[in-house]
């Protein structure tokens, strides 16, 4: 709140936004709209018809994805945990995009019998996460995978290790150090990277071909979902 207070004050020619939390880029909108501010979405696409542009990955498909990589490593009858670690998680869409599009790919190809777990996390500090998990891994047994949803994959994978779960498939988001910690260890098996380099740069860009150029610009611009490995994680790491 305090930070859209900040960019109200300033009156901008024009608005990035990463809308992760959702009344303030409701709010963030609404003014741009009065004042016909053109602003460019990134990271996650808020559904909203007057922006310019959304830079970033299509989050529902990248779910998609990463349900397809489990398959491969997972058997008939398998149970698989989706885990939410988000204090507010309806203010999160692409999360839930990234959710939908895993249990679409599941529910689809029929031919696969599992059993998907959604599992919230609140409280995100290391004693709460690994309480909450305790009780869900001492119910379930045969739990084969588990997707998280966001960047904080690594958390998910130090109760693992700790806890000496492995075979398990684990699958997050995010080439963080935190993450990388994991993939090495062969802890997390995959990653789905989302450029955010090429993010902010290609909304900087459109905003530049929109002012500057006069240009028309796309109203959705995807870009790539990278899967990352142990393997070719080090051809990602800009030095």
């Amino acid at each position: 709140k305090k930070q859209t207070d900040r960019i109200i004050q300033n009156e901008p020619d024009a608005v990035l936004i990463a809308p992760f939390y959702y009344e303030e880029t409701v709010r963030l909108i609404e003014y741009c709209q009065q004042r016909k501010i053109p602003f460019v979405f990134i990271n996650s696409n808020f559904q909203d018809n007057s922006k310019l542009s959304y830079v970033g990955q299509d989050s529902k498909q990248s779910g998609y994805l990463a349900a397809r990589l489990m398959s491969y490593s997972i058997n008939q009858g398998s149970k698989l945990l989706i885990i939410n670690i988000s204090r507010v998680l309806d203010n999160h869409k692409h999360i839930l995009n990234r959710q939908t599009g895993f249990e679409s790919f599941f529910r689809e190809n029929t031919n696969h019998n599992i059993d998907i777990i959604n599992h919230y996390i609140r409280d995100t500090d290391k004693n709460s996460i690994s309480n909450s998990l305790n009780e869900t891994f001492s119910k379930l047994s045969q739990i084969k995978g588990v997707f998280v949803t966001n960047s904080k994959g690594y958390k998910i994978a130090r109760f693992i290790e700790e806890n000496r779960l492995q075979p398990l498939t684990l699958i997050g988001y995010d080439l963080t150090e935190e993450n990388v910690k994991y993939v090495e260890k062969n802890i997390i098996d995959f990653l789905i990277s989302q450029r955010p380099v090429e993010q902010g740069y290609g909304g900087i860009m459109t905003l530049f071909n929109h002012f500057v150029l006069n240009k028309r610009v796309q109203k959705e611009q995807h870009l790539p979902i990278d899967i990352i490995t142990k393997e070719n994680y080090k051809f990602y790491i800009k030095h």
